[in-house]
């Protein structure tokens, strides 16, 4: 009788199991829903993959509710080649190299570096980066990442932990806990799930809400950023702490159960110059006012900090009132500043701790310090203006900086060979892949976000920007035509134009990496930075180019002329052989050949 029972209520149990199961395998048929891939193949390049531009509609139940974020565009090989050392970038702006893009990222600026230091290594660096994103979407790239055959991963999150998309104090919320969030995250797939969401949505009218504030907002961070305030310690900012320490954690773990060395950063952000957004403890008017007067003794604000210690304007003006005779006490009250303001687009500090514990607390996770690299190239010690846009984005020095920091460590760790690095700062300073163009571009951007909610109490005109040369003005002509090929190639023939060979090089390097299918872009870049003098960037493209059309006489040419400019006579003379195999008696070739066997002798 018993078992009876036990098969009834199991049967019974079973039944709405099947059910939904049969719903889901009918939605599936049918084609509703979506799965939105991390990497989707190149259109018509089918050995290529790419970052997948809409991976962040799979977090929302519809196009319109996401955010208008995306990934950089970025192509590369989808079948590892056997020869090649490839490293994932994971995190959010900052590491997205928000406003500058791909190019003038942490993991675009080191991966140009690469080419000069080992012009003959194969050295990928895949960018996955985007802004809003927080340690969630990065739990739930793993596995896709891992599926590339990364040899190392880069890692520069925390800042979009509150108010990114599933962050504690976000608009784009999620289901609120960390636990249902994380369930959602396994969910998410099951076209059941997604209708459920879709007519939720329908029948409480939240997708044209979204949909509104999206419009009557300018910038992403304007239309999450509205009445959102987060005391410090509260439960809402303990929750955010929780669930960075368990999705970071649980990140470090996957990637160390598949032996992958990670490279953690610690993440910084305008401590000296940009005050708390928000202080979430009331003063008095009159007290308020003593506080912001820039007559205010440091005497009268050490007094006003005794009364008022949690107060987020107090900490910051007293922090900046003793930056010129106490820099490190300085530091420390412009860091509870940014750890009290309640509007928190800043990461606390205590996410540094909660980095640099991981890092020491498992042995494939090696620390790079990049906050501290930011900090000893700024004033007083103090990350300000001068390194930072705005609130937390870099400048193209301060991205250079970070860049330089995980290269340090990648050299340090042996994951990459010991190279000067050190001291060929200079050269790559030379060699940026920002423009005069991009830089205008970016401030465009930066203006447009400074101009709005949090930075000003209501959206403001955005500031218009002049030109000062011509590089400059095509910079500005992409504000409306936003074509960056187009900029790229008017600033190429920009600079050849004024034999500004070296300049004309940097932005043909960047179509030759944007379209690294393409050979003759390849071979345009090496033989303008022959041109410049540049020959390791040189070597590198001309490889690349050959690499690509093998049977080329004319890149093969190039290339040995560019070996025997830095004097690899022996690789020159294999080039050349190589032509003649191609096509015998080819007069040039032979001439050539000719020529560094008689000078090679000469030389001996």
């Amino acid at each position: 009788m018993k078992k009876n029972h036990i098969w009834f209520y199991a049967i019974m149990l079973l039944i709405p199991a099947l059910v939904l199961l049969g719903i889901e395998v009918l939605l599936r048929i049918s084609g509703y829903g979506a799965h939105h891939n991390l990497f989707i193949p190149v259109p018509n390049q089918p050995a290529y993959m790419q970052p997948n531009p809409d991976v962040i509609q799979r977090y929302f139940p519809s196009p319109e509710a996401a955010p208008n974020v995306a990934i950089d565009t970025q192509f590369f090989l989808a079948e590892k080649p056997q020869d090649s050392l490839r490293i994932v970038s994971m995190g959010g702006s900052t590491a997205a190299g928000f406003p500058y893009g791909r190019f003038g990222s942490p993991a675009g600026i080191l991966q140009h570096r690469l080419k000069g230091l080992y012009p003959e290594h194969n050295i990928e660096i895949i960018n996955v980066a985007m802004s809003s994103i927080n340690t969630y979407m990065l739990r739930d790239f793993v596995d896709e990442v891992l599926a590339i055959n990364p040899d190392a991963i880069y890692i520069y999150t925390g800042h979009n932990e509150y108010l990114g998309v599933m962050g504690v104090g976000s608009r784009y919320q999620g289901l609120g806990s960390h636990r249902l969030n994380l369930l959602y995250l396994a969910l998410k797939e099951w076209r059941l799930i997604q209708l459920m969401q879709a007519l939720i949505l329908q029948v409480s009218g939240l997708d044209d809400t979204q949909q509104s504030d999206s419009v009557n907002s300018r910038t992403v961070m304007a239309s999450i950023a509205k009445n959102q305030s987060i005391a410090y310690d509260s439960p809402a900012y303990k929750a955010g702490i929780t669930q960075f320490t368990d999705n970071l954690e649980h990140i470090i773990k996957q990637f160390g159960t598949a032996q992958l060395p990670v490279m953690l950063s610690t993440i910084a952000s305008n401590d000296r110059d940009q005050p708390p957004f928000n202080t979430t403890y009331s003063l008095p008017k009159q007290t308020l006012q003593q506080v912001n007067h820039s007559t205010t003794s440091i005497a009268e604000l050490d007094s006003l900090y005794r009364q008022h210690s949690y107060h987020a304007l107090i900490n910051y003006r007293y922090g900046q009132a003793l930056l010129t005779t106490q820099s490190e006490q300085a530091q420390q009250y412009l860091t509870t500043a940014r750890d009290l303001d309640g509007l928190r687009f800043r990461a606390p500090e205590q996410f540094n701790r909660i980095i640099t514990d991981l890092a020491k607390q498992h042995q494939h996770v090696h620390l790079v310090d990049g906050k501290s690299a930011l900090r000893a190239a700024s004033q007083y010690g103090v990350i300000g203006n001068a390194l930072m846009l705005e609130h937390l984005h870099p400048n193209a020095d301060g991205y250079a900086i970070l860049a330089e920091s995980i290269l340090n460590t990648l050299t340090e760790q042996q994951i990459l060979p010991a190279s000067a690095h050190q001291q060929t700062q200079a050269i790559a300073q030379q060699h940026s892949q920002v423009s005069a163009a991009d830089i205008i571009f970016a401030q465009h951007k930066i203006n447009n976000l400074t101009s709005d909610y949090p930075f000003t109490s209501s959206a403001q005109p955005v500031p218009i920007l002049t030109a000062s040369d011509p590089a400059e003005q095509i910079g500005l002509a992409r504000i409306k035509q936003n074509d960056y090929l187009q900029q790229q190639t008017l600033l190429v023939n920009h600079y050849q134009s004024t034999q500004q060979w070296l300049l004309a090089a940097n932005a043909a390097s960047t179509l030759a990496d944007g379209l690294p299918f393409n050979a003759q872009y390849a071979n345009g870049a090496a033989n303008l930075y022959r041109q410049a003098g540049s020959f390791d960037y040189a070597h590198f493209y001309a490889l690349h180019a050959v690499r690509l059309s093998p049977n080329d006489i004319n890149m093969r040419l190039s290339l040995a002329h560019i070996q025997f400019n830095k004097r690899l006579y022996e690789q020159a003379i294999a080039s050349l052989q190589v032509v003649l195999t191609l096509k015998p008696n080819h007069p040039k070739a032979q001439q050539y050949l000719q020529q560094i066997k008689q000078y090679t002798s000469n030389a001996s």
